[in-house]
Order: C-alpha cells, then sequence, then structure tokens
C-alpha cells in the first residue's frame, strides 16, 4: 500500500513537472538585429505582427536593436531540444520527488540559448545614446526604448526628471547590457530617406550666393544683429512672434521685420525652401537652418553672427550659441540668405 502511494507521488510529480516546463520550453527570444521590422521578424518565424506585439506588449511597431522579443513557439528552441539542450524529461526522471528543480533546470537551459545571442552582440556593442529633441520626456523617451524612467536616471545619473533639448541620454548600462542601437522604424527612416534627398535636391537646384558682401544691404544685417542681441534672454513660445515670447522662425521673421525687411510669418521649412538661397560664404546677419531638431527635416533656424555663433529662441529663451557644439554641429544643414534681401538691395 505505501509503495503505491509513492508510485502515484512519483507520476503526479512527473505530470505536474511537465505542465510547468512546457511553457517554458515552447517559449523562447529573438534579439532584433539591425534592419529588422516586426514584419519581417514574424516571417521569420511564421507567426503575425498582431502576435508579436499581444505577445511582447507593443503598443506600436516600434522596435530598437538589441531588444529581446519572446517567440513563441519558436523554431530556435525547438532546434535546442533537438541537439539536447533542455532535458526537462530526463531531469524529472532522475529526481521526480523536485518539481521545483526540475522547472529551474528547464529554465536555466532555455536562459543558455539566449545569453549565446547576447554574447555575440556584446562583442560589437558600442554605448547607446539618444539625443533629446523638442517636446521629449523621460517617461517619453523610456516607452520608445521600452525601459523605465529609473532606469534611464540610474545610467545617467539624473536627480530629477529634467532634461533638455540637445542633451545626450545614454540608454543602458554598456558594462552591463547589450548595445540597444536607434530604434527600429522602416516608416520612419524611409520618411528620413526621403527628407534629406529632399534637402539636397533644393540645395543643389539654388545657385549658391559666393558673394560676402552686401553693399546697401549691409545696413540692414547690422540693424539685425543690434536687435537680435537686444532679445536675448526673451522667454521662449510655441508660435510666439512678438517680444512676449517667440519660437525660432516667429524670432527671425520679427527680428528682420524690425530690421525694414518684409517678410511673411512662416515656419523654417517654408523659409527653407521658399525664401532663401544658399550662402556659400556666410556673413553676421545671415540665416543657419538645421534639421532632425524636434521632427524630421528642416526643423530649426536662427541669425548667424559670425565666429561660428548664433542667436536663436532656445528651448527656455532667446540665446547665443556655438554651431561648434556637437548637437548642433551634428543638424546643420546650410548657411542661406533671405531672396528679398538680395532683390531689394
Amino acid at each position: 500500500m505505501i509503495q503505491n502511494k509513492k508510485l502515484l507521488l512519483l507520476s503526479s510529480a512527473i505530470i505536474a513537472t511537465s505542465v510547468i516546463a512546457a511553457p517554458i520550453a515552447e517559449a523562447s527570444t529573438y534579439t532584433v538585429q539591425k534592419g529588422d521590422t516586426l514584419t519581417k521578424i514574424a516571417k521569420a518565424n511564421g507567426t503575425t505582427v498582431q502576435q508579436l506585439k499581444a505577445q511582447n506588449n507593443l503598443n506600436n511597431d516600434l522596435i530598437f536593436i538589441g531588444q529581446k522579443l519572446v517567440m513563441p513557439n519558436s523554431s530556435n528552441l525547438n532546434e535546442a531540444k533537438s541537439k539536447g539542450t533542455n532535458k526537462p524529461s530526463s531531469e524529472v526522471k532522475n529526481n521526480g520527488s523536485n518539481n521545483n528543480q526540475a522547472t529551474r533546470d528547464v529554465k536555466k537551459e532555455t536562459t543558455s540559448v539566449t545569453s549565446k545571442s547576447q554574447q555575440n552582440n556584446l562583442k560589437e556593442a558600442k554605448t547607446a545614446t539618444y539625443t533629446v529633441a523638442k517636446g521629449d520626456t523621460l517617461t517619453k523617451i523610456a516607452k520608445l526604448f521600452n525601459v523605465n524612467v529609473a532606469q534611464l536616471k540610474e545610467w545617467n545619473n539624473l536627480k530629477s526628471d529634467t532634461i533638455f533639448i540637445g542633451q545626450t541620454l545614454k540608454i543602458g548600462n554598456s558594462s552591463t547590457t547589450a548595445d540597444l542601437g536607434e530604434p527600429v522604424q522602416q516608416a520612419e527612416r524611409d520618411k528620413l530617406g526621403e527628407t534629406n534627398k529632399q534637402i539636397e535636391e533644393q540645395l543643389a537646384n539654388e545657385a549658391s550666393i559666393l558673394s560676402n558682401t552686401l553693399g546697401e544691404g549691409q545696413v540692414v544685417y547690422d540693424k539685425v544683429i543690434e536687435i537680435a542681441n537686444s532679445l536675448l534672454g526673451t522667454p521662449y513660445l510655441y508660435g510666439g512672434n512678438t517680444p512676449a515670447g517667440f519660437d525660432c522662425s516667429g524670432f527671425v521673421r520679427y527680428v528682420y521685420a524690425e530690421a525694414g525687411l518684409n517678410i511673411v510669418r512662416k515656419s523654417s521649412k517654408d523659409y527653407f525652401f521658399n525664401d532663401t538661397t544658399v550662402v556659400e560664404s556666410p556673413v553676421p546677419g545671415d540665416l543657419v537652418f538645421f534639421k532632425d531638431t524636434y521632427e524630421k527635416g528642416i526643423s530649426h533656424m536662427g541669425i548667424y553672427i559670425g565666429n561660428g555663433e548664433f542667436i536663436h529662441a532656445g528651448t527656455k529663451a532667446v540665446e547665443l550659441t556655438k554651431l561648434e557644439y556637437e548637437y548642433w554641429d551634428s543638424h546643420f544643414v546650410a548657411f542661406k540668405r533671405f531672396k528679398q534681401l538680395n532683390s531689394k538691395y
């Protein structure tokens, strides 16, 4: 009777362990590589984008290099099983009285399959960074990379949630994690490629201004520099175009209008494509344009004042800054001049 009870307990343990281990054995992970999209990954693994998003709690199609996605019914783990990597049944037979140990063994073996891939990624890894853009918050950035705010603050030694445009944030701890890289979203990449092409074509089609002399227009530029300097410290205001507050194009328009050049209020993108001409050798008073700051394409502008410096409506106020700063240097597009100035003088 006692022997029968032992056999019954052993059989129950084997069945229970199989139930516990099965979900673990069926779920593997895939590490996102350069060029991957959810569609590509889904096709390669015989699943759908919707299933991938549901399995990984993704709210959109955004993924990033180094991200680990759970792949249900993945062939990767089945292949590992065929090679004898996972051995839950043998562990149960050898120690049927310890269900927890069998489950731990399965988890350990499953993890080893993923860790090899992670180690390969680490060999080519470099510290991942993200440049803060207009409208960003730590919460927004954390969601973008599927991490949390506490991690971002720890990785960047932040004491508060305050961040600023142009700030470079580390994504991940390079000493313990693989490179997360840049967000992977094919539609955004295509859009960026088209935008860059449009900018290049626009500049190529313009007849560059080679002369750095303005003639009578120099009077306007002298006033431009004087007025721009007098407005330093004016608070930033989205859509603002008066001394009560400025955004970048509103600031430029106000300064030039006060200096005697009557121009229509437009966006920096409109000014770039429709109202200005590229300058080969800029002089103080010319315009400077930037791309991909808070949105794709031409998105910011300022007034060049010489010596590698420009005045613009920054995140908090009108300010003087240097073109050599890493952020502005990496987003710089061109120096330009209002066509109206050329035709008038």
